[in-house]
C-alpha cells in the first residue's frame, strides 16, 4: 500500500484525522470503505500524528481466523498494559485472568469486565492521552465487539480515543458506538492518475489506460495491477488477465494474488496457508502470556513476489493485505486446508482454544474425541463468559459426537446456552443456524434416552444470581409461596423461574436440585448484562 509520507487525495481526511488526536474530548471515530481504499494506510497517519504529539498508541488487528476466539481481540488491545511492569497492579483486575483463562472463577459481567478495561485505561492516560487503533474491526470475535462497543460508549469528558477502520461490504461492528464515521471513497481520477504515475512511471499508454479503467480509484489496485500485467504485449491486454468482467474488485484482487500463489513452489504455499488460517504477523497470539502465532518459514520465493512483507510492529512476517490471506485459504484445496488445520492443532496442543478451532475445522466425519475437545472448550468459555462461543462450539461438538446419546446431550446444551445468548439480544445469531427450532426436538429425544445433561457446561452462564438463590431455597424444602415471600416475588413468577431452571440443571423435580447445585462444585452462576 501507499506510504502515509506519499498519501495523495486524502487531504479531507487527514485534516478530520489530525484534528480527531488534537481534541481533547475522548470520542469513538470509524472509518470504513471497500478493501484496499486505504483505511490501514489513514490509520497510520492517525497514528503517526498522535505518537509525535506524545499520546499512548496501542494497535490491535481483527483477525478472520480468531473470530471464534472468546476474547482474542481484547487480549491483543490490552496485552501491552497488562505487560506493563510500570502498570498498578491494582489497575489490572482479576477479571483479565478468568476472561483470558489462566484462572477459574465466576465469570465477570459485561458491565463489570467493562468498567475494569475502563479502569486499566484511564491508568494508562493519567500519564498521557491514549490512543486505540483497532483496524479489520469487522473480524473481531463477538466478545470483545461486546466490550469494545461498552468502552467506546464512555470515552466522552475522558483523555482516551479510539479509531477504528472496518469494511463496509460486511456487517459493521461500531455502527451505534461510533456517531462519528468517516466513508473512505475511492480516488479522483486525477488522484488515482497521479498515484499511478508515481509508483509506476515507466507504464506503456494502454497499460496505464487498463490500470486506470479497472482499479476504479482503488489504491491497492493501483498498485498491484501493474505488476500482474508485466511481460504482457501493451497492445492486447485481454481484460480477463484482471479476472472475470463484472466481478466485484476485492474478487478480482483475490485473482491476482491467486496467480501469484499457484505459481509459488508447494512447500511455500503450505507456509503461507498454515499462516494464513492462524493469523501470523498480527500482532501478539491469544493468551496470557500470548500463545505465538504459527511462524512461516522458508518462505522468501512469497516475500520476493510481494505476498508477503516484515511487520515492524511484531518483527515478523505479515500477508501484505488480509485479501491476499484470504486469497491463500480460498486457493487451497479442502484436503489441504484440512491437513494445514490438523497440523496447527497439534502446534497449539497445549492451547485450548486454539486447537479447538482447528480441529473443528480439520474434522469431516463424527470424531468423538474432537468432539470431546470442543466441549472442553464450551466448558471454558461458559466459565469466561463467552456465551456465544460456547453455543457454537458445543453445536460443533454435537455434528461431530459419534454416539446419538452424546449428540442429543450437547446439542441440548447448546440450546440452553443460547437461550442465555437469546436473553441478552443476540439470538438471531442462533436462528439463523437452525439450532433454536431443533432445540426442543433434542431434549425430548434427550430424555428418552434417559441421559442427563451436565450441569458444568451450563450453569455459568445459564443461572441468574436471583434464579440460583430460588433454586437453593426450593431445594431445601421451601414452597413456592415460602420462597416468594422470601425473595419479594410473586408465586407465579417463582413458578416461572423454576419452570426455567429444571432443564438448565438437568432435573425433572424439587427433590433432584440439591444433588444438582452440589455437582455444581463451587461454580458461581453470573450472566452477561
Amino acid at each position: 500500500m501507499e506510504s502515509v509520507m506519499t498519501m495523495v487525495g486524502r487531504d479531507g481526511e487527514q485534516t478530520q484525522l489530525s484534528a480527531f488526536v488534537q481534541a481533547s474530548e475522548g470520542e469513538c471515530l470509524a472509518l470504513t470503505g471497500e478493501p484496499g481504499v486505504g483505511k490501514t494506510t489513514l490509520l497510520n497517519y492517525a497514528a503517526g500524528r498522535a505518537a509525535q504529539a506524545g499520546h499512548l498508541v496501542i494497535r490491535a488487528t481483527g483477525v478472520e481466523t480468531e473470530s471464534g476466539l472468546p476474547y482474542a481481540g481484547l487480549h491483543q488491545l490490552l496485552h501491552p498494559l497488562i505487560c506493563d511492569a510500570s502498570q498498578p497492579a491494582t489497575d489490572i483486575g482479576a477479571e483479565f485472568d478468568t476472561v483470558f483463562g489462566q484462572t477459574e472463577g465466576t465469570p465477570p459481567s459485561a458491565m463489570t469486565l467493562g468498567l475494569a478495561v475502563l479502569r486499566l485505561l484511564s491508568s494508562a492516560a493519567s500519564k498521557r492521552p491514549l490512543l486505540l487503533v483497532l483496524d479489520d474491526a469487522h473480524w473481531l470475535d463477538d466478545a470483545s465487539a461486546a466490550v469494545c462497543g461498552f468502552v467506546a460508549r464512555r470515552l466522552s469528558g475522558t483523555p482516551m480515543k479510539l479509531l477504528v477502520a472496518e469494511r463496509s461490504d460486511v456487517a459493521a461492528r461500531f455502527p451505534a458506538v461510533a456517531p462519528r464515521q468517516t466513508p473512505v471513497t475511492p480516488l479522483a481520477a486525477d488522484d488515482a492518475a497521479l498515484l499511478l504515475d508515481r509508483y509506476r512511471p515507466a507504464l506503456s499508454k494502454q497499460v496505464r489506460r487498463l490500470v486506470l479503467s479497472q482499479a476504479q480509484g482503488n489504491p491497492l489496485a493501483l498498485l498491484e495491477l501493474p505488476a500482474h500485467l508485466a511481460g504482457h504485449d501493451g497492445d492486447r491486454l485481454p481484460e480477463e488477465l484482471l479476472g472475470r468482467p463484472g466481478e466485484p474488485l476485492p474478487t478480482r484482487l483475490q485473482h491476482i494474488y491467486g496467480t501469484r500463489i499457484a505459481a509459488l513452489a508447494d512447500s511455500v504455499r503450505a507456509e503461507l496457508l498454515k499462516g494464513a488460517l492462524d493469523g501470523a504477523g498480527a500482532g501478539p497470539g491469544y493468551g496470557v502470556p500470548p500463545s505465538p502465532r504459527y511462524r512461516m518459514h522458508d518462505v522468501e520465493e512469497a516475500v520476493a513476489c510481494g505476498l508477503l512483507v516484515d511487520e515492524p510492529a511484531t518483527g515478523e512476517l505479515a500477508f501484505r493485505h488480509p485479501l491476499v490471506r484470504t486469497s491463500v485459504v480460498r486457493s487451497a484445496t479442502p484436503n489441504q486446508r484440512h491437513a494445514a488445520h490438523q497440523a496447527l492443532a497439534r502446534t497449539h496442543r497445549e492451547d485450548l482454544d486454539r486447537r479447538a478451532a482447528h480441529l473443528a475445522a480439520a474434522t469431516v466425519d463424527p470424531d468423538e474425541e474432537v468432539a470431546a475437545v470442543l466441549e472442553a472448550a464450551a466448558e471454558s468459555a461458559t466459565r469466561r463468559g463467552a456465551a456465544l462461543t460456547a453455543a457454537t462450539w458445543l453445536t460443533r461438538a454435537a455434528e461431530l459426537s459419534g454416539h446419538r446419546a452424546d449428540r442429543l446431550r450437547r446439542l441440548d446444551d447448546a440450546a440452553v446456552v443460547a437461550g442465555h445468548v437469546a436473553r441478552l439480544g443476540q439470538e438471531h445469531r442462533f436462528v439463523q443456524t437452525g439450532l433454536a427450532t431443533g432445540a426442543d426436538r433434542a431434549r425430548d429425544e434427550l430424555r428418552a434416552t434417559g441421559t442427563r445433561p451436565r450441569a458444568s457446561v451450563r450453569a455459568p452462564l445459564a443461572l441468574t444470581p436471583q434464579e440460583r438463590e430460588i433454586a437453593a431455597l426450593a431445594a431445601s424444602g421451601m414452597t413456592n409461596e415460602e420462597i416468594a415471600a422470601r425473595t419479594r416475588l410473586s408465586p407465579r413468577t417463582v413458578s416461572t423461574r423454576l419452570y426455567r431452571i429444571f432443564p438448565v440443571l438437568g432435573v425433572t423435580s424439587r427433590s433432584a436440585l440439591r444433588d444438582a447445585l452440589a455437582r455444581l462444585d463451587g461454580v458461581s452462576p453470573a450472566v452477561i448484562r
